[in-house]
Formats: C-alpha cells, sequence, structure tokens
C-alpha cells in the first residue's frame, strides 16, 4: 500500500498525539508504581471520570454562554471550556485520590500484592457503578462541543493543514511532560519523592514522612489520568468501557519504558502512539497487536524495559 508524505505526516502526527494521551495516563500509573509498588487497576477508571466531568462541564459552559462558533473567538471560547474542565476534574480526582490512598491503600502496602490488585480492582467496579449512577449506560457526546472542534480552522505545519484540536493536545501534553519532568527533576518535593523511590528506609529516617509522600503520589496518579480523559474525550464519546483499552496501553507502555520510569513512559508512549497510527493505515487487523508485538521484542533484548526502574532513572 503506497503512503503518500502528507500520509506520512498526518499518520505520525495523529500518533504522536494519541502517544501524548497515554503518556498522561501511563505516567500516573507508573509514578504510583515507582513509589507505592502498586498496580492500580482502577486507573482507566479514573481516566474515564475525567472524561465524563469534562462532557459536563462542556454542556454546562455551552448552556450558559452558547456554543462556541468559528473564528478567534469561538477557538477562545472552547479552549477555555477544555481548561475549565480540567480544573473541575483536578478538583474532584485530587480528593478521591487523596481519601483512597489514606483510607484503604495505605492498610495493605505491608501485605501481599494480591490484595492491592483486589482492593484497585474494587476501586475499578465501585467507580464503574458510580458512573452508571450519575451518568446512565448510554454513551455521551456533547454535539456542540463535536461541532465547534470542526469549525475551529485547522492549523498549517509545513504545508498540512492539521486539526488544530491535535495540536492543542500535542502542545498540552508537551506542557505535561516538561512540567513532570521539571517537578521531579528540580523540586524539593519531586526530590523527596524520588529519594522515597530509591530508597524508603532512608528517607523515612531523614524525617521524611512517606505516608505524606504516598498520598501527594497516588492523588497525582489519579489527577493525570483524569485530565488524559479530559483532554482526549471532546472529538470522541464518553463510554461506559471507554476506561479499559487506555489502562491495557498504559501497561504496554510502562513495561516497554521499564516498570516505574518516567522516561520509559514517554518513550513508550510515543512508541505505541506511532505504531498504532501507522497500523491503523497499513494493516488495521494489527492494530491491537503491534504494541503487544513490540513490547515482547523488547523485553527479549531487555527484560527490564528501555529505562529500568524509577528513581535513579526517572
Amino acid at each position: 500500500m503506497a503512503v503518500t508524505p502528507t500520509a506520512a505526516l498526518v499518520q505520525t502526527l495523529n500518533g504522536i498525539q494519541f502517544g501524548f494521551i497515554l503518556f498522561m495516563i501511563a505516567s500516573g500509573l507508573t509514578v504510583i508504581l515507582g513509589i507505592l509498588d502498586v498496580l492500580n487497576l482502577a486507573h482507566g477508571e479514573l481516566f474515564s471520570i475525567g472524561a465524563y466531568t469534562a462532557i459536563g462541564v462542556f454542556g454546562f459552559i455551552i448552556g450558559v454562554v452558547g456554543p462556541p462558533g468559528g473564528g478567534v473567538v469561538g477557538t477562545a471560547v472552547f479552549v477555555l471550556a477544555v481548561l475549565a474542565a480540567v480544573l473541575v476534574t483536578a478538583a474532584i480526582l485530587l480528593p478521591v485520590g487523596t481519601l483512597f490512598e489514606a483510607v484503604f491503600l495505605r492498610q495493605i502496602y505491608d501485605r501481599d500484592q494480591v490484595y492491592q490488585l483486589v482492593l484497585t480492582f474494587a476501586l475499578l467496579l465501585i467507580l464503574l457503578d458510580v458512573k452508571k449512577f450519575i451518568w446512565g449506560d448510554s454513551s455521551i457526546r456533547t454535539d456542540a462541543v463535536y461541532s465547534a472542534i470542526n469549525t475551529i480552522p485547522t492549523s498549517e505545519l509545513v504545508g498540512l493543514n492539521y486539526p488544530t484540536y491535535n495540536v492543542f493536545v500535542i502542545l498540552v501534553g508537551s506542557v505535561v511532560v516538561v512540567g513532570l519532568f521539571w517537578f521531579f527533576e528540580r523540586t524539593k518535593t519531586g526530590r523527596i519523592i524520588r529519594a522515597t523511590a530509591i530508597d524508603r528506609e532512608m528517607a523515612t529516617a531523614i524525617g521524611v514522612s512517606t505516608d505524606r509522600v504516598f498520598t501527594l503520589v497516588f492523588a497525582l496518579g489519579a489527577f493525570l489520568a483524569g485530565f488524559a480523559g479530559a483532554m482526549a474525550v471532546p472529538p470522541t464519546s464518553a463510554t461506559l468501557e471507554m476506561g479499559t483499552n487506555p489502562l491495557v496501553l498504559s501497561f504496554v507502555v510502562i513495561v516497554i519504558g521499564g516498570l516505574g520510569s518516567l522516561r520509559g513512559a514517554f518513550v513508550g508512549a510515543l512508541l505505541v502512539g506511532v505504531i498504532r497510527s501507522w497500523m491503523i493505515t497499513l494493516y488495521p487487523p494489527g492494530e491491537i497487536a503491534a504494541p503487544f508485538a513490540i513490547m515482547a521484542l523488547i523485553l527479549l533484548v531487555k527484560p527490564e524495559g528501555l529505562f529500568g526502574t524509577w528513581g535513579e532513572t526517572a
């Protein structure tokens, strides 16, 4: 199948855009795994809660100010709606993450990991029922928001007209990447978190409150998952099962990059995103299998993943 240079660029950009969404999900998952040593099975549901919350915020804003139209004003209204959705998502998921870690997870850190898996799976089921109770069983899409995306002028990239919202996601994702690395590398809190990841007992011995670190990390991970959902949902629909596929792909990402490695999550997310995008064009039936095949090949060469464990190799 012949692919034109324009089509190749579009598929690559689509892959990068999806890769940034994946990184936002996987970064939260890998930070929780790297610090708390907990594999959070409910992470995908936190992603979908963010998506549903964003849809609700979009609907409210449209009801107040009316559907955003085309042009600069319409684009500005839409961007403000997205930012409002992110703020509301943070206001919901940061306390949810804090509460769940402090009340439930903290009690079982010294138990076998089977207990952690059962507990996070229970949270998954609870969040699924919460979604059904609040939003029902049907998929939800704010048609006015979807239409607004199509009225926003496209962006010209190296002679290519490309959807502006996709460019927006790439830019926001880039800010998230830089922000996370700056936080963990340059701030006192970030360094304390890394120190806790490297040697929990030593961190406790020098006066670090590991309970506070764990709560902060889980709350941050929950927010990142919801943030990704808020960014991913505008061009699509919010559905009950929408958290499953991102969760599975996030596991693939963190295995490729190295369990708990933030740098590995970034590289793995872009790799999976671009490969998935190209497979949709070249061989659609292989879209699902390709990321797993890449994961298997990498593990054959580097069983610890591309960047090893988190902390020293963040």
